[in-house]
């Protein structure tokens, strides 16, 4: 069962967020080239210190195989305002006060085929663990819309899945072309339940993820290996 094997975890201790920051630098730096490989194999920015991080754990394999970042709206902006302009959300009609960003999603090399356990799609496992878990947080905090820059591929396959992202811009370069996505967290997923019953239905689980710091002594010993 997909509950079984994956464990969506917010990382809020230094230990999980290097564990976070780890895997990212594995993925973006390694095999993707997209950053400059660190000398303490870590990959990191200066929007780290506003961003709530997340990782999953194969519990089959015993391996952290994806991370994600929500930044959370601040008085000095969004990141990816330094790419479409200041003007280009607040222009859509949008408070910043109630968007947050979406970025860093990685998995790692060999979790990115794995069959999935619960769609017949191409909806990774770990991407939908990922992304309930970042859902559940911000609505916990009432922030219903997210903002991303992503590659069309990406929005393709969300697309299939029944996620309605909506295209706010023309195409950036940024470490490749990348085009301006808006999320709203109330509708996104209406049309999921036509593609997945068993998605829809953990998406509107009581608890998305557990915490790094509240892991029983026995998970944390297995989750820290």
């Amino acid at each position: 069962m997909f509950e079984k094997r994956y464990m969506a975890v917010l990382a809020d201790t230094e230990e999980s967020k290097s564990i976070h920051y780890a895997l990212r630098h594995q993925v973006y730096c390694l095999e993707k080239g997209f950053e400059e490989s660190s000398h303490n194999a870590e990959e990191k920015d200066s929007f780290d210190a506003d961003a709530v991080h997340f990782i999953v754990r194969d519990l089959l394999k015993s391996a952290w195989v994806g991370t994600l970042r929500v930044i959370l709206p601040k008085k000095n902006g969004l990141p990816m305002m330094n790419v479409i302009g200041d003007k280009s959300l607040s222009g859509k009609g949008m408070s910043l006060n109630n968007v947050a960003e979406i970025s860093r999603l990685s998995i790692v090399r060999q979790q990115r085929h794995e069959t999935s356990l619960i769609n017949e799609h191409v909806f990774s496992d770990v991407m939908f663990s990922l992304v309930n878990a970042a859902k559940h947080y911000c609505e916990s905090l009432g922030i219903h819309t997210w903002v991303f820059l992503c590659r069309k591929s990406l929005s393709k396959i969300a697309s299939k899945q029944g996620m309605n992202m909506k295209k706010i811009g023309r195409s950036y370069e940024y470490k490749g072309t990348r085009y301006p996505y808006v999320v709203n967290l109330q509708e996104a997923f209406i049309e999921l339940e036509k593609k997945s019953s068993k998605l829809h239905a953990l998406l509107h689980t009581d608890q998305g993820c557990q915490r790094y710091s509240e892991l029983p002594d026995s998970q944390l010993l297995l989750a820290i290996r």
